[in-house]
């Protein structure tokens, strides 16, 4: 009995002596320590990079190196030796997986909080798409793209800009229309988009009215992926406004631009128009500066 009890007391004593615990090792390095190949010293700090490639281990800060001795963050996979990370997939909802969990679903993605969103680290297995375009004519949709094109912009009205000039386009060379001024991702990803537009010299012809500001809008509009092109497939829109004194009659050029990032789903579209107050007439009769290459537009994904 007496060495049953100096046997329990000589345990609780390494217990509380040797706080860390070493598998296939005498000398761990952290609070847990497995060597796999059981070829670290059993004595001393030095450990080459091949001796540490095969080890795992905790510290004492909670964090676990694989391969590594000293893990910098919570999991650190860093070494020598391959150090690739296998992620499975998971029927998790966001809220259920919260905000910085990370999944394989075909590819890598991560929660916010509210969706699942795609990891955009992986090349396209075909080139990125870009795309220039110019615009020498006053070909134009007005109210809505369903409308038939017509010849003329008009005050006061969305003028869908159609009619384009492809000057060059990566890719497949079919993600933009340049007949109807539409640019379809052809996957998923990041897209930045530009258009400048110039209406011809006097347009400006209007006196001071606060109620209507002297002004032009150049506009992205973001539909969905379907055919259609009503309020109810609009995802975004993106509008950029240039203002001008009244006493800009006749003096200057109507003109503006507009950049804008947009992330797209396969089959979303995305297409340029202006709206402008510069003038009090309503007719569809206005031009765009046709010559010194005003009107342009490029796409590029990233």
């Amino acid at each position: 009995m007496k060495k049953k009890y100096l046997l329990m007391i000589s345990a609780l004593i390494f217990n509380c002596t040797y706080s860390q615990i070493g598998i296939n090792t005498p000398n761990p390095r952290g609070i847990l320590h497995a060597d796999g190949q059981k070829d670290n010293p059993v004595s001393g700090t030095s450990f080459t990079p091949a001796q540490q490639v095969n080890d795992v281990l905790i510290t004492n800060t909670g964090r676990v190196g694989a391969g590594t001795h000293s893990p910098a963050v919570k999991v650190d996979a860093r070494n020598s030796g391959n150090g690739a990370i296998g992620f499975g997939t998971s029927s998790l909802t966001v809220a259920v997986a919260e905000e910085g969990a990370v999944r394989y679903n075909t590819g890598m993605e991560y929660s916010n909080g509210n969706e699942w969103l795609p990891m955009l680290t992986a090349q396209p297995t075909v080139n990125k798409v870009i795309v220039i375009a110019a615009k020498t004519d006053n070909s134009v949709k007005l109210v809505s793209p369903s409308v038939a094109a017509t010849t003329g912009l008009q005050n006061r009205q969305s003028n869908y800009l159609v009619g384009w000039t492809k000057v060059f386009e990566s890719n497949s060379g079919s993600a933009f229309n340049a007949s109807t001024g539409i640019f379809t991702a052809p996957r998923n990803g990041v897209y930045v988009a530009s258009f400048t537009t110039d209406l011809a010299p006097l347009a400006i012809n209007y006196t001071a009215d606060p109620l209507n500001p002297i002004q032009i809008e150049a506009i992205w509009q973001l539909y969905d992926n379907t055919t259609g092109v009503l309020a109810a497939n609009i995802v975004n829109t993106v509008k950029c406004v240039n203002t001008m004194s009244s006493n800009s009659n006749g003096n200057i050029d109507a003109g503006s631009n507009c950049t804008a990032s947009f992330y797209m789903t396969a089959g979303q579209r995305l297409m340029p128009y202006i709206w402008f107050n510069l003038n009090s007439l309503n007719t569809a009769g206005f031009s765009l500066n046709n010559t010194g290459g005003y009107n342009n537009l490029t796409i590029a994904e990233q």
